[in-house]
């Protein structure tokens, strides 16, 4: 807090700004200035008229050459004026002449001995000298998550301490969970033997996962800080299984899945698969019975994920890893659900054996994880780097991208090229020997000539380390961000309340009566316009939750006409091939085609749907925004006008995409393979016929998806749009509840207001020293 403000707040118990300047003021600076500058500022709204109608008085404001004033408010001008001149102007021995004029004019009874307290509390040496000019000069290097999480901890600690009212420990209560509910997501991908197992055992430091050169781990495995070691697992249910059936009678891989399944468990099948999905408790050392593809059992067909709880160190941050099947997985179910929950990891590292390296299925990963599941950023991790040479890797990479081009040429995307590889990192790794250093094995690895910092895996660790927690991670300013908008909040609120106190107590018995009796009567006034208030902001959210069912409505019609625009273009190529070119359509181009425009189509459909979603937004903000500004209100936010897109930025943009659309492609591919041009007719019913069937899971997953988050963006929504009533509501509360206290009190508190209110104040420039500390650090 600036002295002025102090003075103003602790001396005369309000908040005071200038509306005429006096700088000519300091132009008169003499030796007698801080002695005059003593007696003028002692005058305050109680006595201020015994003061201004003295001719000593008025000789005092001739000598620095101002108009005597004639109201409280011309006095609080030029008490303001002189206030700025000793803050900018003050030396020990003008300090020292100050206080003496204080001092005698208590032992004179002029002041008494409580404003002589605040006074001289106020007007400090070094307490000026150091508040000056309150400037936070954080450092120009921006601070990582992890350090500005340990900053935001140590002051909530701190303010648990000083907070009493009961709504603000409930906002610090919420501030604290925020902060430590958010959990980090890596997703580990790649087709089977990649070694993604072997890399997850190095960088743990344990073999938790098996790691065989054969496929081990079957299933989705999501691992996750537990204190004691633990695993579960969870099955799939009738729905799924069903599915999972249903798709068996169009492509071979998932026929022999099936069949394998039922011979092995027969009827105990029902014993695994229920409504819900069932889950289990399992010892970890007979984990692979459940995971592993080679266990004799085949429960690892059952399990439709795993999670496991592990005490390990790399995961007490918060941080989950989920560990997927193979992207080969026959079982197309098992890739959805990998596809889940990549939609929802704030980092990728996908694998690659360097002998088998950017196959198909990992260019196409590659490029939808860019282009069509929001990945910003995409670590190709090269494995079993130790069994070639750096030229070789660097053929590999250099392949990988020429790979990644050839195919975006086929999908008609070739000015994407930059923008992904922009995207992508590529390092190499010796999983293998990274894992002998990691478990006390290193004298084997070193013998065969790596080093750690030679297997790659600390290059991995940096990446990781610095895109979860460092200057860098996304998702680690979005959560300071938020946090510190929070702890702002609080801070304003809890020193709004100090200030409160403050005036409080210098005021009579009978002026707290006449405030308490104003703000009843008020509170009475303002409940029927905050009821109304409340009333409209309830049919605006009603008649949003009904958009949304109207939205539902038009994301139906789009997926129709997606469908359409699908079997046309897989019908002109036909056409095309057979009239033209006098052979049928190549399977591989036909596949692209049927993909793209699936793709391609949702994410225009879904663009479409928030479109019209934040511009029904935007209109009830704007309506809201409008009945708060004539009830005195404003909505909170970055932008001079109600802005709803500031409040979906990051929404919409991912999870989309995860159904599998193989069986429509093999049961698509199959009829342009038997097409015949006499026959095109018979071939246009056919495709509508399977495509209307196979599109109605995928537009059933996306109606779920869409009014799901909907119905929560809304709901946050509305909180924000809620919270200037509900703030009022509480001030009101919490101003009524103190001036109660105060009445209350009134006697016990008439001998100490001086002592409390100094405390009060000290503790308001602490906390003041914490906002602006909370606003400069740079992050």
């Amino acid at each position: 807090m600036s002295l002025i403000s102090d003075y103003f707040l602790l001396y005369h118990g309000l908040v005071f700004e200038e509306e005429q300047e006096l700088n000519y003021l300091d132009e008169k600076l003499g030796k007698d200035s801080f002695t005059i500058f003593a007696l003028i500022l002692c005058a305050h709204r109680k006595n201020y008229t015994k003061f201004i109608n003295l001719d000593s008085f008025k000789g005092l404001c001739r000598q620095l050459d101002i108009k005597s004033p004639t109201n409280i408010n011309e006095l609080n001008q030029i008490q303001y004026s002189i206030i700025d001149i000793i803050s900018q102007n003050s030396t020990k021995e003008s300090l020292d002449n100050l206080h003496n004029t204080f001092l005698y004019l208590k032992d004179e009874n002029i002041i008494s001995n409580e404003n002589y307290s605040k006074l001289t509390s106020l007007f400090d040496y070094k307490e000026i000298k150091t508040t000056k000019k309150v400037d936070i000069e954080n450092s120009s290097k921006k601070i990582s998550f992890k350090d500005m999480k340990d900053i935001f901890e140590n002051l909530l600690d701190d303010l648990k301490t000083q907070i009493k009212n009961e709504e603000l420990k409930s906002d610090l209560k919420n501030i604290e969970t925020y902060l430590n509910s958010k959990k980090f997501s890596i997703g580990i991908t790649g087709v089977m033997s990649a070694g993604k197992s072997t890399m997850l055992n190095a960088l743990m430091g344990k073999e938790i996962l098996g790691s065989a050169v054969v496929p081990e781990t079957a299933n989705l495995t999501i691992v996750k800080h537990s204190k004691t070691p633990s695993a579960k697992v969870y099955f799939w249910n009738k729905q799924e299984w069903n599915k999972i059936e249903n798709s068996a009678n169009s492509l071979e891989s998932m026929r022999e899945f099936v069949e394998e399944t039922k011979r092995v468990f027969g009827s105990e099948l029902n014993n695994y698969i229920k409504d819900e999905s069932k889950f289990a408790d399992v010892d970890i050392n007979n984990l692979k019975s459940y995971t592993s593809a080679e266990h004799s059992e085949k429960k690892c067909n059952l399990v439709k994920y795993v999670e496991l709880g592990s005490d390990l160190k790399f995961l007490q941050e918060g941080i989950e890893i989920v560990d997927t099947p193979g992207l080969d997985d026959p079982v197309i179910q098992r890739e959805e659900i990998t596809k889940e929950y990549i939609s929802k990891c704030d980092i990728m590292l996908h694998l690659m054996n360097v002998s088998q390296s950017a196959t198909l299925k990992d260019v196409e990963f590659i490029i939808d994880a860019v282009l069509y599941q929001n990945i910003t950023k995409l670590l190709v991790v090269i494995t079993r780097a130790d069994t070639v040479s750096k030229k070789n890797l660097e053929e590999v990479i250099n392949y990988t991208k020429t790979s990644i081009q050839r195919q975006l040429k086929a999908q008609n995307k070739d000015s994407q090229i930059d923008h992904i590889l922009s995207s992508i990192k590529f390092v190499a790794i010796s999983g293998h020997m990274a894992l002998l250093h990691r478990t006390n094995r290193a004298d084997e690895a070193i013998k065969a000539g790596y080093n750690l910092e030679d297997t790659g895996i600390t290059q991995i660790e940096d990446y990781l380390y610095d895109s979860l927690f460092g200057e860098n991670s996304q998702k680690g300013d979005l959560l300071i961000q938020s946090a510190r908008v929070q702890i702002l909040k609080l801070l304003e609120k809890q020193i709004s309340i100090l200030n409160y106190e403050i005036k409080l107590l210098g005021k009579s018995k009978d002026e707290l009566e006449a405030d308490l009796n104003n703000l009843r009567d008020k509170k009475v006034k303002q409940e029927r316009s905050l009821f109304r208030i409340k009333e409209d902001i309830n049919f605006y959210k009603n008649d949003a939750k009904n958009y949304i069912d109207s939205l539902d409505t038009f994301l139906q019609s789009e997926l129709i006409d997606l469908q359409n625009i699908i079997k046309q273009r897989v019908l002109n190529d036909v056409k095309y091939s057979l009239v033209k070119d006098k052979k049928r359509s190549d399977e591989q181009r036909v596949r692209v085609i049927i993909q793209t425009a699936i793709k391609d189509g949702i994410i225009d459909i879904i663009r479409d749907y928030r479109y019209k979603f934040i511009k029904k937004s935007q209109t009830i903000g704007e309506q809201c925004e409008q009945k708060y500004h004539d009830f005195g209100f404003s909505i909170g936010h970055k932008n001079d006008n109600f802005d709803a897109r500031g409040f979906f930025q990051e929404d919409f943009k991912s999870g989309f995409l995860t159904t599998s659309y193989d069986v429509l492609i093999n049961l698509i591919l199959k009829e342009t393979n038997n097409a015949k041009e006499s026959k095109l007719n018979e071939l246009e019913r056919e495709l509508q016929n399977i495509i209307k069937l196979q599109f109605s899971p995928i537009v059933e997953d996306l109606q779920i998806k869409a009014k799901t988050l909907s119905k929560k963006l809304v709901e946050e929504f509305f909180k924000v749009l809620n919270a200037p009533v509900i703030a009022y509501e509480q001030k009101v509360k919490s101003d009524e509840e103190m001036l109660e206290k105060e009445l209350l009190n009134f006697k016990e508190n008439d001998e100490n207001r001086a002592e409390q209110s100094i405390e009060i104040h000290n503790k308001i420039k602490i906390l003041q020293d914490k906002l602006l500390y909370i606003k400069g650090l740079n992050q």
